[in-house]
């Protein structure tokens, strides 16, 4: 892939000629964009704008992690702080409007990008492939990219907005009009087209073609093809009267027999590409930590589990801002009692964190590996300190530790992740001959800086405390490709198949040491859309998915209401939070013929 400066430049000149953008009021003066786009160099880094685009959706701090991980059963908000996702993920009701910035950029960056993506497809058949620039085999890949992209794009709006504008030509001028479409026009006329499309023009896998990770392949599209199937399958499943669905707008298609056939394209998609997927070179990772591991990230071929990635590696110098503050989002308050932040537990950002639901459905944990490699449990001394004392109450009763640290590298902080009661505490704290280090219990946990971290997205690779990340991002793998089967399989009626999927999923989380085979294997009757959505949790907690998962379901309401034990459970309102508000500077910028219509009570 070319050098992403060249991509930058191009997403920023993209950004000028579509009518999507906050340039209405610039004029565009040539045809100097698509006819640069048209050449074989350009074809390649228009492409490439748009993968710079994937990037920054994942690293920015207005980025899609605060549409998918906050404001769920999962994560909560610490309000306490400077936090960009405060109003958002607590759905408050004076102060998330649509102005918001984490719609806004999702809605804007995804219509910029759209744009671009039309012109490719619209010209594949005229750009010149006579040359090494660019070979028809290079222009059919390119093409089956952007099919898979725009698909990736529209997917992600009608997820988050339901209805969108819907268009699939080039626009190379600024418009005012703007009609919103039906979500079947985008599903019908460009997502699920455009899916197809790329499973047949794109690579099929990165691991089997060598292919550049962060590059769109054919088992990606395959991977998000069954999403699709899946999510479509629920909006035909969502009976009206069903009173858990109050306010859902997406009941007005309940359609009981479509939603059987889209289930089964779900499942026929994500079975299919299961039981194909060693010959692509495709397979789970062997132990769960190593999905997590650095050693495993991009550029390396050597994550076999994963279909497509999020690069932030690709400018080298990072001059355009390609490192991503991910890795500080998750990462508990420690350094109040470190004294000091660290390279290896990260910047102390305590954005996010966990609800009760989610410790609690960690269960199994001498069998299952999953909480081990998903929370941090132990802080190292990097310093002596005098200490003082630490409160928290246990079984309604305030108790006190002292704690001080003369060792350096020995324990300061130990999360045990389970109760215990304060004479447990004292004797594993209070009379040794180390340190004298802190011991919070889930009692302790208080919602701001006192808390499990996190680690799946932290960076040890990096030279100071505060730096950002330039890891890759794995946004789909083939993990999460059998819980989307076991999905399809249980609204399709078949338990067994649905047990059998995701026991392939526990059997790589069991632990192998401790038990054996099969030990964590669930029954049929066991399999119900609570324990699938509990699955996801363990095996997807934080990788930006769940409020889609919850959306999806219509589970939304019922489980932040249920679960959440922060503010969001208090706001969260089901006449309007079941879709995103379209952004104000949508609405204002279409002054031609009929007003862009706003969700629903927004």
């Amino acid at each position: 892939m070319k050098k992403v400066l060249s991509a930058i430049t191009l997403s920023a000149f993209v950004a000028f000629a579509t009518g999507c953008s906050d340039f209405l009021e610039e004029e565009n003066h040539s045809n100097v964009l698509q006819d640069f786009m048209g050449t074989p160099e350009g074809y390649g880094m228009a492409l490439n704008s748009v993968y710079a685009n994937i990037r920054s959706m994942y690293s920015a701090e207005e980025g899609i992690h605060g549409l998918m991980n906050p404001g769920t059963d999962e994560i909560k908000n610490n309000v306490t702080g400077s936090n960009r996702t405060r109003d958002l993920a607590v759905y408050d009701r004076a102060n998330y409007n649509s102005n918001n910035e984490y719609p806004r950029k999702l809605w804007n960056d995804a219509y910029i990008q759209i744009n671009t993506l039309n012109y490719m497809i619209e010209n594949a058949g005229n750009v010149d492939v006579s040359t090494n620039a660019l070979t028809p085999e290079m222009r059919d890949q390119y093409l089956g990219e952007a099919k898979f992209l725009r698909a990736f794009n529209y997917f992600h709006l009608v997820e988050q907005f339901g209805d969108v504008t819907v268009t699939t030509t080039y626009n190379a001028n600024p418009s005012t009009s703007a009609d919103r479409h039906d979500m079947l026009k985008a599903y019908e006329e460009v997502i699920i087209p455009d899916l197809i499309d790329a499973k047949r023009l794109c690579k099929p896998s990165p691991q089997q073609d060598n292919l550049e990770p962060g590059r769109a392949s054919a088992a990606a599209a395959r991977h998000l093809l069954a999403r699709v199937y899946l999510t479509l399958a629920w909006a035909y499943d969502k009976n009206p009267s069903n009173p858990a669905y109050e306010g859902n707008t997406q009941t007005k298609y309940y359609d009981p027999t479509k939603a059987q056939e889209y289930y089964r394209l779900a499942y026929d998609e994500a079975t299919q590409l299961i039981e194909e997927a060693p010959s692509l070179g495709l397979k789970l990772m062997d132990n769960y930590a190593d999905l997590f591991d650095e050693a495993f990230d991009a550029p390396s071929l050597a994550n076999t589990e994963v279909l497509f990635v999020a690069r932030m590696d690709w400018d080298d110098d990072n001059t355009y801002g390609g490192r991503s503050t991910l890795n500080h989002y998750f990462v508990n308050g420690y350094d109040a009692y470190l004294g000091e932040r660290n390279l290896n537990d990260g910047r102390c950002y305590s954005w996010f964190n966990p609800t009760q639901y989610t410790y609690d459905t960690f269960n199994n944990r001498d069998k299952d590996t999953r909480y081990d490699a998903t929370f941090q449990k132990v802080w190292y001394a990097t310093k002596t300190q005098e200490g003082g004392q630490i409160s928290y109450t246990i079984d309604g009763v305030e108790e006190t530790f002292d704690w001080d640290y003369s060792v350096v590298g020995d324990t300061a902080i130990y999360y045990p992740g389970y109760y215990m009661s304060a004479e447990e505490i004292r004797a594993k704290t209070q009379n040794r001959s180390g340190n004298h280090y802190i011991i919070f219990t889930p009692d302790a946990y208080n919602g701001r800086a006192i808390f499990p971290t996190i680690t799946k997205f932290l960076d040890k690779t990096r030279t100071m405390p505060n730096d950002n990340t330039d890891r890759s991002y794995n946004i789909f793998r083939l993990g999460e490709t059998y819980l989307l089967a076991a999905e399809a399989a249980f609204k399709l009626g078949d338990n067994v198949n649905a047990a059998k999927y995701i026991n392939v999923i526990r059997e790589r989380a069991r632990n192998k040491e401790t038990c054996e085979s099969g030990a964590l294997d669930i029954q049929p009757n066991d399999v119900t859309l609570d324990y699938i959505l509990e699955e996801r949790t363990r095996e997807l907690l934080a990788e930006h998915c769940r409020w889609a998962d919850l959306a999806r379901t219509g589970t939304l309401m019922e489980r932040v209401k249920k679960y959440d034990d922060g503010l969001a459970k208090e706001n969260i309102l089901p006449e309007r939070h079941w879709l995103r508000p379209i952004p104000q500077t949508q609405i204002d910028r279409v002054t031609t013929g009929t007003p862009y219509p706003q969700n629903p009570n927004w």
